[in-house]
Order: structure tokens, then C-alpha cells, then sequence
């Protein structure tokens, strides 16, 4: 398949992204206009950041007029959970060279990292399955689906963002609160149509039983902690499955 169909392959792939980002984006768009931000700043940080959880975390400490290492920080750690996801993607960009995925790294969201996930590990499973030349990865054809998704999500993000200003005055206050929970939801019901067989159930549990201990040990650091074991145990725990599969 040619870079072109991958990518446009991707971009179908990448609708359910933008319905769920359209009400996020516009939410967040919303509150950064109550906290007192610019069109050209919502515009900046939507694009620079690209990421819901981070902005929304960064909007109070802008608004008490917060050092910029303050805001600085606390959007770092929200955004350490792209490591984990970049990580189990990059098995599947292989052969490509470094500046393409340096830049395409910028697109790293949970979006654009759960919905090309599921897609190679499926292609990835049938290709074993059929033992056809199509198990060896095809790096610049995952890319061009990656892309896909993540260049149109970064755009209906961005676009939504700045119209969540625009339509902010006509919108109760306090209304984009209720707005941030569209996304998740669809995080949950995504994960729930892809749960087959066992590995999968067992990954949630132990994840919610990690966290409770994690958040008491560290309100900071522990879900943090937490979330990276729990990545690296099923990281490691694929790479096993494929390890088995390759050798049986």
C-alpha cells in the first residue's frame, strides 16, 4: 500500500479522534477564555502543548500569575505518560530514519497512540498467523496511518480550541467542566470494543489497583510511578507474546 492510502487509510481511522475532540477542544477553548487567555495564546498552546490534560492543568497556575517553572513543571508531568506510549510504538516505525519521527513525535497523543496500537498489533497477529512476508514491519506504511490520525486530530484540535473562544461568551460558565469527561468515555469505550481474551481485563485491574496505592504513597509522583510499571510490565508482556508466537 502506497504512503498516500496509508495515510488516507488512517485519516478514516482518525473520525471517532475528531468527534471526540471537537467538545474537548471546544471545553478547553472555553476555559482558557475564563482564565483570562488570548485567542493567539489558546491558539499557541494548543499547538505547542497539544495536550488536553496539561492545558487544563496549566490554566489556574496562569491565571494566579504562577512562575513560568511552576507552569512549566506541571505540564512536564502531565505529559510524561507520552513516554510509555512512544515507546510501545516505536517497534512499529522501524527503518525510518530520525528526523521523520522526531517531527511526527510532536503528534504523540493518547488518541494518536491507542488507535494506530490496536491497528499494528492486529496486522502485526494476522500476518503471523498467515506466516507472510507482511510480518516484517513495515515502518514507512505504520508511519503514513500514524500520520493520519495524528496530523488531522492535531488540526481539529487546534481548530476546535480556537473556536471555544470565539462561541465562549454564549456558553454558561462552568459548562466546559462537564465537557472533559466526553473524552475519557470515549478512551473507555474503545478499550472495552478491543478487549479479547484475558491480557487485556487483567492490564485494567492490576492498573486500578496500582493506583490506589501509588496516589497514597505520593499525590504527585505515585500515579505517575504507577503508570509507567504498569506500561513497561505489558510492554514487556507483548513483546513476550510475540517473542512465542515468532518461535512456535
Amino acid at each position: 500500500m502506497s504512503f498516500s492510502a496509508r495515510f488516507y487509510q488512517g485519516m478514516r481511522a482518525a473520525i471517532p479522534v475528531w468527534i471526540a475532540f471537537v467538545p474537548s477542544s471546544l471545553a478547553w477553548g472555553i476555559a482558557a477564555q475564563a482564565h483570562g487567555l488570548t485567542l493567539s495564546e489558546i491558539i499557541l498552546m494548543s499547538a505547542w502543548v497539544y495536550s488536553g490534560p496539561a492545558q487544563f492543568a496549566v490554566l489556574a497556575p496562569l491565571a494566579e500569575g504562577k512562575s513560568a517553572v511552576h507552569v512549566l513543571v506541571a505540564g512536564t508531568l502531565m505529559n510524561l505518560r507520552f513516554l510509555p506510549m512512544s515507546t510501545a510504538l516505536a517497534p512499529f516505525f522501524r527503518g525510518v530514519k530520525r528526523w521523520p519521527l522526531l517531527l511526527s513525535s510532536h503528534l504523540v497523543s493518547a488518541s494518536s497512540f491507542i488507535v494506530p496500537y490496536l491497528q499494528f498489533q492486529k496486522e502485526r497477529e494476522a500476518a503471523l498467523r498467515e506466516r507472510t512476508e507482511a510480518s516484517r514491519t513495515d515502518g514507512s506504511g505504520n508511519l503514513a496511518f500514524f500520520l493520519g490520525i495524528g496530523a488531522t486530530a492535531f488540526a481539529v484540535w487546534v481548530a476546535g480550541s480556537a473556536s471555544g473562544f470565539l462561541v465562549a461568551l454564549g456558553v454558561p460558565r462552568g459548562f466546559e467542566e462537564a465537557l472533559r469527561f466526553i473524552l475519557p468515555g470515549y478512551f473507555a469505550g474503545l478499550l472495552v470494543a478491543e478487549m479479547k481474551g484475558w491480557a487485556t481485563p487483567v492490564i485494567c485491574l492490576l492498573s486500578v489497583i496500582a493506583a490506589v496505592p501509588g496516589a497514597l504513597a505520593s499525590a504527585a509522583w505515585g500515579w505517575i510511578i504507577s503508570a509507567t510499571v504498569i506500561a513497561s510490565l505489558s510492554w514487556g508482556f507483548e513483546e513476550w507474546k510475540l517473542h512465542g508466537s515468532k518461535s512456535s
